[in-house]
């Protein structure tokens, strides 16, 4: 058995080499649902609104001087040779087309060469509403965008940026910001791979020596370590041997394994300590009696709420709930497979003086200050609940002297936002096309509203296009560019047809004149403003556009992640319930009461109030990555009440009081040493800078402390009528 314990576990590490992580914003996507079945019939005629980079480049005075202007336009033509670049947008590129008797013509919006004529092309591109976006307000730096292919891989993601900065300092640009998914993708994954190495170390480093300490013998500490340790190297083997890449949430798995599997390695030991048989096989089997049918039980129900997490729309929640729901099984079966192998034949009991009779005293005295301490918390967290909100912020959980979060915080204040917002538009009237002059006349209203109303500052669409046609039919100023008398809407359009290819209008409508789009950029507004500002746009398009000429539909990779965010927060807290259902039917068929029944939920529910009530009070959002806590906290602090419901259901005593002090004694000890090792494991990821890691050790540490608090002190006086 030693041989084939070791056998697997090397197995298992050589398969690690191929673990990797993955944090890719389109699987945080919610799964079969309207708004994302749209938008893949979207990606039909537009591509990806998130493949872009946003380059900004600062001078060390002003963006209008030829020097600076060279080097960018040097950058711009080696940028759009990139392999991956699709398209580049680069005010040096830029013509500012005029009508003139032979036609259109185009002159340069910068004179790169010619400083002389520099101050009169500032004043053209401050003074119009398209070119000023390109630039700082006090023209220090202006923008280079270019769009990418979709990449499947992190492998071309990484070739591109690294081709980028390289192309960026031949082109000698000391100062330059890059913004965009794959920047922000690299960082995160960056933050998410350092936390998940340093804290996993960590928590060994922290359990091996919370064990030493408790049992003061480097043998005794072996069993549940190595079966935690061996638990998560089978699991982790499994996933990396069948291609799971660790997402934002999966990296989860690792604690939680290594805690499940340490608490039934703990069980296990305690209980062959307090076993007073003096033969090793009767030890060992009087141990094994004692708490299989225990742990079996909290394996199962542990199991089956990580289970649940399966009807939760999200690949990544899928993951976490089908992998760590498989690992506290594996946990289990290595528990009493290899535990036995551990545990010493001679093992001399060493009685510990813990007052468990004063302790049980002390709790029916003061049942009642308990009953009303309790209350009181409860009525809080209500009280705190109420003021929980859902929101999200793509950049926030960085930490402050991150340069991406800097980056995109400087394209939001300069230049009007970093991250897509789009909006589908198409005739109500088959027969009518985009570029009807009734249909743009509508558009025309969405569009005065986007911009003013809305507070969005670059933004294309048909109506852009008709402006500048219009502007080029009045000669070009910058005071023409704008919505057409219908007169002039023809000559306009023709001016359209002409300049195409040169304003890429296949980004903004599609060949047949029946589909087209609102395409733009916002601030980090955060997902409930954005959501608020989105509900606001659909009531004002609803009682002013003519819907018998125009439908829309707000679509796009922000406004995916932003509902996901809602709809999956929401479905983990009814996914809880689903759990709490299951788990219900698995204790109704152990405890055959419906009072025990009741009274194990009571501990398990509490703990998940309190921490609600904290995460409303503080205003911590409820977001895909604060709302999976409910699942995990109760899927672990779950074991202990069982733990302790079962060893109270074998307890015989002729009186509540007598039976509670011999529940202390066979489970309580066991439940404290699994408890403190549980928070201690997690209270360590709140030194962390990642916002993510530091609300997951924090609330998760606040919901087990919670939890061993109530299982310790209220539910001794829940039971004390179940006679």
């Amino acid at each position: 058995m030693a041989c084939l314990w070791l056998i697997s576990t090397a197995v298992s590490i050589y398969q690690l080499n191929h673990l990797s992580i993955n944090f890719e914003f389109e699987r945080l996507f919610g799964e079969d649902n309207e708004d994302r079945q749209f938008y893949e019939q979207h990606l039909k005629t537009f591509d990806y609104d998130n493949d872009y980079l946003i380059i900004i480049l600062e001078a060390e005075n002003t963006v209008f001087d030829t020097t600076f202007l060279q080097q960018v336009k040097r950058l711009s033509r080696k940028a759009s040779e990139l392999e991956g670049v699709e398209s580049l947008l680069s005010p040096t590129e830029i013509p500012h087309l005029i009508k003139s008797p032979v036609g259109l013509s185009g002159i340069p919006l910068l004179h790169t060469k010619n400083p002389d004529r520099l101050a009169s092309d500032s004043i053209r591109i401050y003074t119009h509403p398209l070119y000023r976006t390109l630039f700082a307000d006090d023209a220090e730096a202006l923008l280079v965008q270019l769009k990418h292919k979709h990449f499947q891989k992190p492998k071309g993601e990484q070739l591109l940026l690294s081709e980028l900065e390289s192309s960026l300092l031949e082109a000698d640009f000391p100062n330059y910001r890059i913004v965009g998914k794959l920047t922000a993708q690299t960082e995160f994954i960056n933050y998410i791979k350092h936390d998940f190495s340093m804290f996993l170390s960590l928590a060994l480093l922290v359990t091996a020596v919370l064990l030493l300490l408790i049992y003061r013998s480097v043998r005794n500490m072996l069993l549940p370590y190595l079966i935690s340790l061996s638990t998560l190297i089978y699991l982790l083997g499994i996933m990396a041997s069948i291609g799971v890449e660790l997402s934002i949430l999966s990296v989860l798995i690792p604690p939680i394994i290594l805690f499940v599997a340490t608490s039934d390695g703990i069980h296990l030991l305690n209980a062959y300590r307090q076993n007073e048989s003096f033969l090793y096989v009767d030890k060992l089997k009087g141990a094994v009696l004692k708490i299989f049918t225990p742990t079996l039980l909290t394996s199962v129900t542990t199991a089956i709420g990580f289970f649940s997490l399966i009807s939760i729309p999200s690949a990544p929640v899928k993951e976490l709930g089908i992998f760590a729901g498989l690992g506290v099984l594996i946990a289990f079966i290595t528990n009493f497979i290899l535990g036995p192998l551990l545990l010493p034949p001679k093992y001399k009991v060493k009685p510990l003086n813990i007052p468990y009779r004063q302790f049980t005293v002390g709790i029916m005295r003061n049942r009642f200050s308990i009953t009303v301490l309790s209350s009181v918390i409860v009525i809080g967290a209500l009280i705190g609940i109420f003021q929980l909100k859902t929101d999200a912020y793509l950049l926030k959980d960085l930490p402050e002297d991150s340069e991406i979060k800097y980056d995109f915080e400087l394209v939001d204040q300069e230049f009007g936002g970093s991250k897509p917002w789009e909006m589908a538009i198409w005739p109500a009237d088959s027969n009518l096309s985009v570029w009807d002059y009734h249909f743009l006349k509508e558009a025309d209203i969405i569009d005065s509203y986007l911009r003013s109303e809305f507070g969005m500052q670059r933004l294309f669409s048909p109506v852009d296009l008709l402006k500048y046609g219009y502007q080029i039919e009045r000669g070009g100023g910058a005071s023409f560019y704008r919505f057409p008398p219908e007169e002039a809407f023809e000559s306009s359009l023709k001016n359209i047809q002409r300049i195409k290819s040169r304003m890429n209008s296949a980004t903004i409508a599609d060949s047949s004149g029946k589909y087209a789009r609102f395409a733009g950029f916002i601030p980090e507004w955060g997902s409930y403003a954005t959501r608020q500002k989105n509900s606001d746009l659909q009531s004002f398009i609803n009682t002013h556009v003519d819907s018998s000429i125009i439908q829309y539909r707000i679509t796009g990779t922000t406004y995916l992640i932003d509902e996901s965010n809602e709809m999956i927060s929401w479905s983990l807290i009814k996914g809880l319930l689903l759990a709490t259902a299951l788990i219900s039917i698995v204790l109704a068929f152990y405890f055959k009461s419906l009072k025990m029944l009741l009274i194990s939920l009571v501990p398990n529910f509490i703990p998940l109030l309190i921490t609600a009530g904290v995460m409303g009070f503080i205003g911590a959002p409820l977001k895909l990555t604060t709302a999976i806590i409910f699942a995990v906290a109760f899927g672990i602090a779950v074991d202990d009440t069982i733990h302790f419901l079962g060893a109270y259901k074998k307890a015989k005593a002729t009186s509540h009081s007598w039976r509670l002090i011999k529940t202390f004694r066979s489970a309580g000890l066991s439940i404290v040493i699994t408890s403190v090792l549980i928070i201690g494991g997690f209270i360590l990821f709140t030194f962390s800078s990642f916002a993510t890691t530091f609300y997951l050790g924090l609330f998760l540490s606040l919901a087990m402390l919670s939890a061993l608090i109530t299982d310790l002190f209220l539910l001794p006086l829940l039971l004390s009528g179940e006679e």
